[in-house]
């Protein structure tokens, strides 16, 4: 009888650690493909970022780039105003605007 016992315990054990394992392997996978703050999709797309410059600022859209700045992704935009050429940045996680002095 107690050897049965034991032999129950024994599969229950090697049981838990079969079904244990897999979860284990899968989080390592998940966490190591997950993106770096760098290399997150911007929550702001392109346009999202236009729209929101154009309705605070003056003149027309020169040129609009993707940059990283202090590890953070932003949209460089261009701006002309009547032949005054400025730069603005949005952020492309929170869409915060910065102009460039």
């Amino acid at each position: 009888m107690k050897s049965y016992a034991l032999t129950l315990r024994l599969l229950g054990l090697a049981l838990l650690m079969v079904l244990a394992a897999p979860v284990t392997v899968s989080q390592t996978l998940v966490l190591a493909q997950a993106p770096t703050s760098s290399e997150e999709a911007p929550r702001v797309s392109q346009r999202q970022a236009l729209e929101l410059v154009r309705a605070r600022f003056p003149g027309n859209v020169v040129s609009i780039n993707q940059v990283q700045q202090g590890g953070v992704l932003q949209y460089r935009v261009r701006m002309d105003n009547e032949g005054n050429i400025y730069t603005v940045y949005v952020n492309a996680s929170t869409g915060a605007i910065t102009r460039e002095p």
